[in-house]
């Protein structure tokens, strides 16, 4: 599996072995990404290779780091002590994304309610004008 960042600085790849596809509902989540939900590929770490760019590190809560290109911002993937051993990959920076689907929610308590209705919503193949 290979990804990278927007501007193509940040360069990795990661082993086939896919742990686990999660769209996560908490709000760390969608305070620290922006976003309604983020989506992960949760992979072991010791298959993760940078093979280039410059990685930056926050940490973002006790148990949360998230971890992005130096020079874009893209975020890359997040590390959790909890989950030690294993890197959890943005969805959006896996170069072959559109083959990988989630198979599980996560945190719905803080879901926010609308999130249900998306597949229900006008679609457009570009944006609107």
């Amino acid at each position: 599996m290979e990804g990278s960042c927007n501007c193509k600085s940040v360069q990795f790849s990661s082993s086939d072995e896919i742990r686990a596809i999660v769209n996560c509902h908490c709000n760390l989540c969608r305070k620290m990404n922006g976003s309604a939900f983020s989506s992960y590929v949760v992979v072991a770490e010791e298959g993760f290779i940078l093979k280039s760019g410059v990685l930056k590190t926050v940490q973002v809560s006790e148990n949360a780091s998230k971890i992005f290109c130096d020079h874009c911002g893209t975020p890359i993937y997040n590390q959790n002590p909890k989950l030690a051993g294993l890197k959890i990959l943005y969805l959006g920076s896996i170069d072959n994304a559109p083959n990988l689907k989630p198979a599980i929610n996560i945190y719905c308590e803080s879901q926010l309610q609308w999130v249900n209705q998306i597949a229900t919503l006008p679609n457009f193949e570009q944006g609107v004008v």
